[in-house]
Order: structure tokens, then C-alpha cells, then sequence
């Protein structure tokens, strides 16, 4: 059937173009079998946590997908069903490769012209906070090995759902078993990628030139003595034969 408009359940969220962990991201989740978007904290915060969010210290922002079940803090709400998806239009990754010049690209799917966004499986968490009276939504990014297209600049990728029907399975816990879901967690090769500028290294600086595409100068060869020397003789034995100094 026809896919039902999720509504806003918070303040609508403001899209940003260089959103670090901690920031506020906007989250699709399923609430007694409809679907609703909440603005969520990028990093997840167990419900068992009661203090003040300044006494969390975890690192949160990511959650690999193998080790899903091993922790408890994404296990226990893998198997209540609070799964999640996090829509993007890219992502941005740097080069790991140790030495390697970390040129950072952003990262999208492969027809962008169709204004597709990205469908990023993700687990979310509610607590209430030491002196808060509000419930603390926070969500985190599940991720697998990285596909082909990106596996050269980095060993990681976002989890990816890539039709209706896969979010659907991820969203609604009656659709498949929990272990089930698990099945839709896998590298995929929809992507591409293009490098941009390094201004999206300081999370400071937001709007459209944060995904440009940024070509970097090439380096020029550095010359040494030697080389400029016989390049410049070569010059000079190519002038003293050349046909226009032949008389006729």
C-alpha cells in the first residue's frame, strides 16, 4: 500500500551540511505501527544512564554491526525493536590508510540526480536525565564493512537500506524476526564519491560548499641539479642539429 507521511513529533529539525557526532540529526522510527520523525542526539545514551549527559563519556556515534548482539548497550534495544533509520543526503570520509594525505570526500549515492536520500540503519534510546524533566532521544549509526566503491579510503561504511521495502523490515518489528534483521546489514555498492575541500574538517563551517566537488592542485616535481643540468645540455644539442640551422 501507499507509504504513509511520517509527521514531526519534536521541533523540526534544521538540515545541516556538516553535522559532527553530539549534534542533533533528524531520525525516522517506528510508534505503534506508524512511522514518525524525531530530531534525536547523534550518539546514543542507554536508558539506564540517570546522570547528567556531561557524565557520559562512552563513544557512541557508531555501532558495528557484528558486534551488535555482544553489547549490551545496543543489544538490549536491538531486541525491544527500537531500530531506526537516519535519512542523508552523503557522509563524509577521510583516507585511513596510515600516511596517506587525508583528503576528506563525500560520499553519496549513485543517482543523485533522483534526489534519493540515503536510508542509514540506526538503534535509538530514550532517558531522563538527572534534573532534565524532558526524555533524552538519542540515536547511533550502524555500520558494516565497507563495498568496493570505498574500501580504498576507508575500512568502514554506513549500513545502507535501499528500498521501501527493506526499511519497512528494519522499522517494524512485526515484519521479520529481530535476528532477521540483522540479514539487511551488509556492504552495498550504490555509492560514489568525489573529493571536496578541507573546509569540512572544522565542524564550524556548514553550507553548500562543504559537498563541492575539490580537485587538489598536483604537486610539481621537484627538480634537482642533476636533471636541470641535462635536461638544459639535451636542450642544447637539440638546437645546435636542428633542421632549420641546415642550409639548403
Amino acid at each position: 500500500g501507499k507509504v504513509q507521511r511520517p509527521e514531526w513529533e519534536s521541533s523540526y529539525h534544521t538540515p545541516g551540511y556538516n553535522l559532527p557526532p553530539t549534534s542533533q540529526i533528524p531520525v525516522l522510527y517506528g510508534k505503534m505501527g506508524k512511522r514518525a520523525f524525531r530530531s534525536m542526539r547523534w550518539g546514543l545514551v542507554p536508558s539506564t544512564h540517570t546522570k547528567s549527559l556531561k557524565e557520559f563519556n562512552l563513544s557512541t556515534h557508531n555501532c558495528c554491526s557484528e558486534t551488535i548482539l555482544q553489547r549490551p548497550i545496543y543489544s538490549r534495544v536491538f531486541q525491544r525493536g527500537q531500530r531506526c533509520v537516519i535519512p542523508a543526503d552523503g557522509f563524509f570520509e577521510w583516507n585511513s590508510a596510515k600516511g596517506a594525505e587525508k583528503i576528506p570526500h563525500f560520499v553519496h549515492l549513485k543517482h543523485r540526480e533522483q534526489e534519493n536520500q540515503m536510508m542509514i540503519a540506526g538503534l535509538y534510546d530514550r532517558c531522563k536525565l538527572n534534573g532534565e524533566g524532558e526524555l533524552l532521544f538519542s540515536a547511533t549509526v550502524i555500520t558494516v564493512a565497507a563495498s568496493d566503491p570505498i574500501s580504498w579510503l576507508h575500512h568502514r561504511m554506513p549500513a545502507l537500506l535501499e528500498n521501501e521495502e527493506e526499511v519497512r523490515q528494519w522499522l517494524h518489528t512485526g515484519a521479520l524476526k529481530a535476528s532477521s534483521t540483522l540479514d539487511l546489514l551488509y556492504p552495498r555498492v550504490c555509492i560514489d564519491l568525489y573529493p571536496v575541500s578541507k573546509v569540512v574538517n572544522s565542524t564550524s563551517t556548514a553550507g553548500p560548499a562543504c559537498i563541492e566537488r575539490y580537485e587538489p592542485p598536483k604537486k610539481r616535481k621537484a627538480v634537482t641539479i642533476e636533471k636541470f643540468f641535462c635536461k638544459k645540455q639535451k636542450s642544447s644539442k637539440d638546437s645546435a642539429s636542428s633542421p632549420t640551422d641546415e642550409k639548403n
